[in-house]
């Protein structure tokens, strides 16, 4: 099978995360190898593994199409494309704490087409497909959940994500963070700070440095959900190295803030 189609695309997707949590939780809270790569990111053997092993399902489903992971890179050529983070949150897996995930998305063309992020440890898992709608399970039996963004319309009741200080690059990043902050209601997350958007917790959060494997599943769960997804200079780009996720309603209002705080963007 080479072409696939929205539906197995989704199933592929789902298989793709089953055989990537056995991996990562094989190696969860084990003696794993750890390092940081020249970009200052850790990464792990257990990093290397799923991704594998997400690559050769891939390989045996989906030959003719191509794969960019956080680590492996780019490899082949295709028009479809599957964005890969086999662990995303290697500070947290390796310390033994819950809260990473495995990202998986496709798209085609310049299209994304689906999203699915699984957080094995917690036993969730949210997943979207174009004009599907976007879900939740916990995987405990009970039925999927469509998820639905916020209604707030008010910027300062805005509940926000707001980078730390070690996702804020350079000045101008410390200069947008700085003013949303102020602008809106930041909380502290407790899940993924986008997922959190898509099921109406948060009105907004903001990426300042990130990698396209970290920003294009939440982007079609997101967006599924009723939300917006752009980089902070409002183009849908998910190479930018920046991410606005929002309600839809106050995506214009937080770029507005961005824009007059960093002139550089």
């Amino acid at each position: 099978m080479s072409s696939g189609s929205s539906d197995g695309d989704l199933a592929l997707a789902h298989r793709l995360a089953d055989a990537a949590s056995v991996v990562s939780l094989a190696h969860f809270r084990g003696d794993v190898r750890r390092w940081f790569k020249p970009d200052g990111t850790l990464a792990s053997d257990a990093d290397l593994a799923v991704e594998d092993a997400a690559r050769a399902l891939l390989a045996e489903e989906r030959p003719g199409d191509s794969v960019l992971g956080e680590e492996r890179g780019q490899t082949g050529v295709g028009e479809r494309r599957w964005i890969i983070d086999g662990i995303d949150g290697t500070a947290d897996f390796v310390a033994g704490a819950r809260d990473w995930a495995t990202l998986i998305a496709l798209m085609i063309g310049d299209r994304l087409v689906l999203g699915l992020c699984d957080q094995p440890a917690h036993k969730r898992r949210y997943w979207a497909a174009a004009g599907a709608g976007a879900f939740a399970s916990d995987r405990h039996g009970d039925a999927p959940r469509r998820l639905k963004v916020s209604g707030c319309t008010e910027l300062r009741a805005a509940r926000s994500y707001i980078p730390p200080r070690d996702g804020q690059p350079h000045d101008a990043a410390r200069g947008m963070a700085s003013a949303l902050a102020a602008a809106t209601a930041p909380l502290q997350h407790d899940n993924h700070p986008a997922l959190q958007v898509a099921a109406g917790d948060y009105e907004v959060a903001v990426f300042l440095t990130a990698g396209p494997w970290d920003i294009a599943a939440p982007a079609v769960i997101v967006e599924e959900a009723g939300g917006r997804f752009s980089d902070v200079t409002g183009r849908r780009d998910i190479m930018s190295g920046t991410a606005v996720f929002s309600n839809g309603i106050l995506h214009d209002d937080v770029l507005q803030v961005l824009k007059s705080s960093a002139s550089c963007f």
